[in-house]
């Protein structure tokens, strides 16, 4: 079997991000920037994509608290953790918090 990079969003405290919170996380770090009209804004621009793995990860943490607050303001990122393997495999570990105010019940 093939290993591949992968992003596991993980919430602080235990209670995970459930149902549309979670969705939406999820299609926010999938999708391009500048591909859903209507929402051109929405998705990340991919610009760390072709940087050495450490400025990479760093971009990418930085891309997405910026994204996540203006489009899931129920949420903050509490930490990107990223770790490689020898063969060049990323893991991603995207720490989550609910901010204050929300519910977190669906």
């Amino acid at each position: 079997m093939r290993e591949s990079n992968q992003i596991e969003i993980v919430s602080v405290g235990g209670e995970g991000p459930v149902g549309r919170v979670n969705a939406q996380l999820r299609s926010l770090i999938l999708s391009r920037e500048r591909t859903i009209p209507g929402s051109r804004g929405f998705g990340l621009s991919g610009d760390f994509v072709d940087l050495p793995s450490y400025e990479a990860a760093s971009e990418f943490a930085v891309e997405l608290e910026e994204k996540v607050d203006a489009f899931i303001p129920e949420i903050d990122i509490a930490e990107v953790h990223t770790e490689m393997n020898i063969n060049g495999i990323n893991r991603t570990q995207v720490f989550v918090e609910w901010r204050d105010g929300y519910d977190n019940r669906d």
